[in-house]
C-alpha cells in the first residue's frame, strides 16, 4: 500500500511537471487526467494544488542549481568559459521555462510566508556565489571584495534584464522579438560578448 501512495504521488508530480513545463498554467484536472488518478487525489496527497505546484518549482530549482554546480566545478573549463557558460546555462532555462518565474510570483503572492526554492538556490546559494566571484577575481585579476560583489551584480542583473526584455517582446512585439536575439548562436553570442565587457571594465 505504501509503494502504491507513493507511486500514486509521483504520477501527480511528473505530470504537473510536464504539463507546467510544457505549457505553463495547469489546472487540476489536466494534472489528474495526465497522471490517471481522481481529481480528489491532488487534495489526498498534497493538501491542494498550490502545495503540488511548489513541489514543481522545487523540482525546477533542484534542475538549475544541479547544472550550476556541475558548469562551475567543471576543471575542464577556464574561468572566463565557467562565467559564459553558466549565464547562457541561466538564460537559456529561462526563456524555455518563464512559466517558472511567474509560479514563483504567484506562489509568494498567495502565501507571503513562502521562500521560492528558485531563489533559495540560484540567486542566494553561497557556494554558487563564491565560485561565480572566484571566476571573475581569475578573470579580472581584482581582489577588490567590493567590486568583484558589484561586477557579479552586474552579471547577474544581465542576464534578468535579457529574460524580462525577452518575455516583455514576445508578448508585446513580432514573433522574432526586438532585441536581434533570434537564435542560440546569437544567444552565445551576446553573453559571451556582455560578460566580457562587464569583466574587462574599470
Amino acid at each position: 500500500m505504501a509503494n502504491e501512495n507513493l507511486d500514486t504521488k509521483n504520477k501527480l508530480l511528473q505530470a504537473a511537471i510536464d504539463i507546467f513545463g510544457f505549457k505553463g498554467e495547469v489546472t487540476t484536472r489536466e494534472i489528474t487526467e495526465a497522471a490517471g488518478v481522481n481529481v480528489a487525489a491532488i487534495n489526498y496527497y498534497f493538501g491542494n494544488k498550490n502545495n503540488l505546484l511548489k513541489e514543481v518549482e522545487n523540482y525546477y530549482a533542484n534542475l538549475l542549481n544541479s547544472k550550476q554546480h556541475e558548469i562551475l566545478k567543471n576543471s575542464d573549463l577556464s574561468p572566463l568559459e565557467k562565467l559564459v557558460k553558466w549565464a547562457y546555462n541561466l538564460t537559456e532555462f529561462m526563456f524555455k521555462f518563464p512559466a517558472v518565474t511567474e509560479l514563483v510570483i504567484s506562489l509568494a503572492t498567495v502565501d507571503r510566508t513562502y521562500n521560492p526554492a528558485l531563489i533559495q538556490r540560484v540567486y542566494l546559494d553561497k557556494e554558487v556565489q563564491d565560485m561565480i566571484e572566484d571566476s571573475i577575481i581569475k578573470v579580472t585579476g581584482c581582489s577588490n571584495p567590493q567590486i568583484v560583489k558589484h561586477k557579479y551584480l552586474e552579471i547577474f542583473s544581465g542576464i534578468v534584464g535579457l529574460v524580462v526584455h525577452h518575455i516583455i517582446s514576445k508578448i508585446y512585439f513580432s514573433e522574432k522579438g526586438i532585441s536581434g536575439i533570434d537564435s542560440d548562436k546569437e544567444l552565445k553570442e551576446y553573453i559571451e560578448r556582455f560578460i566580457t565587457d562587464i569583466l574587462s571594465s574599470k
